[in-house]
């Protein structure tokens, strides 16, 4: 189930993502975050961007969906740790920044969103967000959930490769 330094990272990385969640959804221009079994409740990127931003909505497909796709440190089922956490993924890197679902997209949504998270959690975020889309990029294919944080200089020498 990881080390004891991803443990840590992830646990923050929940609460931090937890607190922004609550703010998102339920400030005065508040942002609905719903979770579906639907396997693809937008056409693409532009639509979900229209939604949240006109509709100020997103539907998020619920992690339990997928049963052979476990995250070993955040909570998968309907509504749990990793769907809010995706949740304010998809509001604050797509909605918010107006960017799609391509290599350079979710790069932005990555640099954006770490923003809002403390330097711990930020290593679980590189995780997530970073290594995953990399590594589907790279192989076509979608990653098994790890319970790891990446190398600090890797994370560094991310960010500054593509600045």
């Amino acid at each position: 189930m990881g080390d004891a330094l991803a443990r840590a990272a992830y646990a923050q990385l929940v609460a931090e993502s937890d607190r922004l969640y609550r703010r998102i959804t339920s400030a005065r221009r508040r942002i609905r975050i719903c979770f579906t079994m639907c396997p693809r409740p937008y056409s693409g990127a532009e639509e979900l961007i229209t939604s949240i931003r006109r509709d100020r909505v997103v539907e998020v497909v619920a992690a339990a969906r997928d049963r052979d796709r476990r995250h070993p440190l955040m909570g998968c089922e309907i509504g749990g740790a990793y769907d809010r956490f995706r949740g304010v993924h998809d509001v604050l890197g797509h909605g918010l920044l107006g960017v799609g679902f391509d290599r350079g997209g979710e790069y932005a949504a990555w640099r954006c969103q770490e923003h809002h998270h403390s330097a711990l959690a930020r290593r679980a975020l590189a995780t997530e967000l970073h290594a995953e889309h990399s590594f589907r990029w790279t192989t076509g294919e979608l990653p098994d959930h790890k319970a790891v944080v990446l190398d600090e200089r890797l994370i560094e020498a991310s960010r500054r490769g593509a600045a």
